[in-house]
């Protein structure tokens, strides 16, 4: 049987070759055939030169082409180290299940060479599938007349046949075909490149394709494309009746956004184009070649949700254990008709595919899950978040989740500036960055570069924060930050941080561990610090995070809350945002006793600092603690019942009930849970697992009320309000909706200024001042200059605006 295959190659005349399978073709020639662009890649090959010229010698005439093909695109790595014997092997099987397909007529010769000839998917184990598969899928696809239909039955049978499922235990993500038959466990990537190779084996052209992160960064995901009079995507081991371009995952591919590297949608490609494919188990991999195929998956034009949040639910049989098949039902709290019901995914299902519910915005829903015979739940508040994530543990029904966490959606990026725009810009904001004081009090930006961040200000923030962070100011705090030590003044702590788990797409997020201790001798402490470097249990599985504890400055009993305390952390965040690729959003604070009243301290005064706080065996301080600054920040403690010395436990006591009298009636607000551990003492609070139940926290940099009772004269910034004179027990509360910003002042408040950007109003309209209650009108502009002033003052992008607001205050102490 004869087959035609079209192949223009780069560098040679082969323009159409009639390839055959008869044995009358098995000839070999000496003289060099194939193409220089191949011939410069053997110069690659190292000692495996030999190997390949050999083979290329020995290829008959009727495989030239796609034996050329294969060695011009070959990664460096398998120039280096492939087997020859194994390109020769893969190539006669691969043109002997092609000649005998049904289809083969009706495939591109471009499509067959890229994706039905290539021996590996992407980076994954080198090793000879192809007549395994070929004997197992063969048989699969009796009587199907299109690579659709064939691909289809594969991904139904294949699986059971060779009694393989996915798992989150599998040895590694980018298993082999052949290592996860073994293993009997893969991946949604090991799964996927198992039906590549399967559907490869019979001579169906298979692809793999996947995601870096899904646009809400709830993880990343990989699939299979198939060709059949075009592509068409299907999930591995997960056969949709409704056939081809159906799966769980359509919904989120249709949100990927294609000038979004991390959120973009890449097919894998043998055929070298340039762009690499992400693999997200391998991020320093990038010899996979990939196309960007986003445009595929999203729809021309956005769609109106605007009303509508996309819940996630995933059930656990407990606290970090195991999915499970459970009936959810999410039910509005104040309106019982709107009522939602499905059943959520179990082990075998891929641990991004979440069981979705399409639910009002604005509105608050009891989520409930029942399996197992035991029923849990929780209320959820549908707020910014487009598709936030709840997770209930059927055997922990009192798990403490607020609804906040759900809340707040960090800003993507993903409008990039036009090359010679950004190249000025960034050129702009180094001359400030390495500017004196004084210049940069007059400093003035151009037209040009005001009018860039008024229509794209998260990305001119962004470029902004990336030029602050390199710029050369920073020497004495890299410093610091190799010494793995913070200072402030003539205070000085030193830190021990380690890693654990991997990366989060967005950074590292930094939980910070406060020890025991204080007014004792300094061997004391430091045998306290010792033990929390170790304190928390650790969590890999939760996604990755920087653990620090850090070591108190002194042997004091205000050790870790005093004046001096606060500018310290303040120094700590800045040295990991600058230095220690840290997600500025996620970053916790937590201790025990001494780290406790730490806690109690920190927290409080600097709440826009954290995702979350929680305090162990700690209590509030008269005259430093404050809860009523808490309304928008998740802060947790943890006291024993009988943990009555200093009065920690009727402190935590009055300190919940002053919480329940700030909430009032409100369930958005207020974050704060105080839970009393009965029998309990000092020691032992079962307290090892808070990392777990912390990490889902995200930081609102903008919450749109903030109450500001301050407690001390050090802390000058809040969120989006500045004073330059802070007082205790001077208050400020403030609102911003729709352009309308409320502040309310008490105390003897003599300065402030609102800070606001596009998160908090339009700058096309006026914004409407009422303070004290008297009402004024002003059209306010972003300023760049602004911007990087209150960069280097917080040294956090999240916690830097465009606008300043000053407030017309009167000295009320006159």
């Amino acid at each position: 049987m004869k087959i035609i295959v079209n192949y223009l190659a780069r560098t040679s005349a082969f323009v159409l070759l009639s390839l055959s399978v008869s044995a009358a073709d098995d000839s070999s020639s000496q003289i060099r055939w194939w193409s220089d662009a191949a011939d410069q890649a053997l110069h690659q090959s190292g000692t495996n030169r030999a190997a390949l010229v050999r083979v290329l010698n020995e290829t008959p005439v009727a495989q030239h082409a796609p034996m050329q093909f294969l060695v011009e695109n070959m990664p460096e790595r398998d120039l280096e180290t492939l087997p020859a014997d194994l390109l020769r092997e893969n190539t006669d099987l691969a043109m002997t299940a092609f000649a005998s397909a049904p289809w083969h007529d009706q495939i591109p010769s471009e499509i067959f060479l890229n994706n039905v000839l290539p021996y590996c998917c992407a980076n994954e184990t080198r090793d000879h599938w192809r007549q395994t598969l070929h004997d197992l899928s063969a048989p699969l696809i009796a009587g199907c007349a299109t690579t659709g239909e064939a691909a289809q039955s594969i991904n139904a049978k294949l699986y059971p046949l060779v009694k393989v499922k996915y798992s989150t235990k599998r040895k590694k993500a980018d298993q082999s075909a052949l290592e996860t038959m073994g293993s009997g466990l893969a991946s949604c990537t090991g799964l996927s490149i198992l039906l590549i190779d399967a559907c490869r084996s019979v001579g169906i052209p298979a692809r793999l394709v996947g995601t870096p992160m899904w646009v809400d960064n709830r993880g990343n995901h990989t699939w299979v494309e198939v060709w059949d009079n075009g592509w068409h995507f299907i999930g591995a081991a997960e056969p949709d009746p409704k056939g081809l371009d159906h799966a769980w995952f359509e919904h989120d591919a249709s949100q990927a956004l294609k000038n979004s590297p991390n959120h973009a949608i890449y097919a894998a490609s043998f055929h070298k184009t340039g762009v690499a494919f992400p693999l997200d188990w391998a991020p320093d991999i990038h010899w996979v070649s990939a196309e960007n195929v986003t445009d595929r998956y999203t729809p021309a034009a956005p769609s109106a949700e605007g009303d509508k949040v996309r819940l996630m639910v995933e059930v656990l049989d407990h606290l970090a254990g195991q999915r499970v098949v459970a009936k959810i039902s999410v039910t509005e709290i104040t309106n019982s008709n709107v009522h939602f019901e499905g059943m959520s995914r179990g082990e075998t299902s891929d641990k991004n595919d979440l069981v979705p519910f399409e639910v009002p915005r604005g509105a608050t829903f009891m989520v409930r899950a029942e399996g197992n015979g035991l029923v849990a739940g929780r209320e959820f508040i549908s707020g910014t978040n487009n598709q936030p994530v709840v997770v209930i543990a059927l055997s922990d029904t009192t798990l403490f989740q607020f609804s906040s966490q759900a809340c707040c959606e960090p800003e993507v990026v993903n409008d990039d500036l036009k090359p010679d725009d950004e190249s000025k810009l960034r050129q702009s904001l180094t001359d400030f960055f390495t500017a004196s004081a004084e210049r940069q009090l007059a400093w003035k930006f151009s037209r040009g570069e005001e009018k860039l961040l008024l229509e794209h200000e998260p990305a001119v923030r962004h470029v902004a924060w990336e030029v602050y962070k390199s710029a050369p100011i920073h020497e004495a705090m890299k410093k610091d930050f190799d010494a793995k030590e913070v200072r402030f003044q003539q205070y000085t702590s030193p830190y021990v941080v380690r890693t654990v788990g991997t990366r989060p797409a967005q950074g590292w997020p930094l939980f910070i561990a406060m020890h025991g201790g204080g007014n004792t001798p300094k061997e004391v402490n430091d045998s306290q610090w010792k033990i929390m470097q170790h304190y928390y249990k650790d969590h890999p599985e939760l996604g990755g995070y920087l653990y620090l504890a850090l070591r108190a400055p002194n042997d004091s009993w205000n050790g870790f809350y005093d004046d001096y305390v606060y500018p310290l952390v303040d120094n700590l965040a800045r040295e990991f945002f600058l230095f220690g690729d840290v997600d500025p959003d996620k970053v916790f604070i937590m201790g025990y006793s001494h780290g406790g009243y730490g806690a109690f301290a920190i927290g409080p005064k600097e709440p826009d600092l954290f995702a979350a706080i929680h305090a162990s065996a700690g209590a509030p301080t008269d005259g430093e603690t404050t809860g009523k600054t808490l309304r928008n920040t998740i802060f947790t403690c943890m006291v024993g019942e009988n943990d009555t010395m200093y009065g920690r436990f009727e402190r935590d006591q009055k300190f919940r009930d002053t919480i329940r009298q700030f909430k009032g009636g409100r369930s958005d607000i207020y974050p704060v849970n105080v839970q009393f551990i009965p029998g309990n003492g000092h020691t032992g609070l079962p307290d090892r697992d808070e990392i777990m139940e912390m990490y889902p926290a995200v930081r609102n940099a903008v919450p749109r009320e903030l109450t500001w009772l301050m407690t001390d004269g050090v802390i000058k910034d809040f969120f989006w309000l500045r004073t330059g004179s802070p007082g205790k027990q001077n208050e400020i509360d403030a609102a911003c909706h729709d352009n309308h910003v409320v502040v309310t002042t008490s105390g003897n408040v003599t300065n402030a200024t609102v800070l606001l950007d596009s998160r908090l109003i339009d700058f096309q309209k006026p914004v409407t001042l009422d303070l004290n209650g008297h009402t004024s009108t002003q059209k306010l502009h972003p300023d760049l200059r602004v911007l990087c002033q209150t960069m280097e003052r917080r040294g956090d992008p999240e916690l830097s605006f465009t606008a300043e607001l000053p407030l017309p205050l009167e000295n009320k102490s006159k």
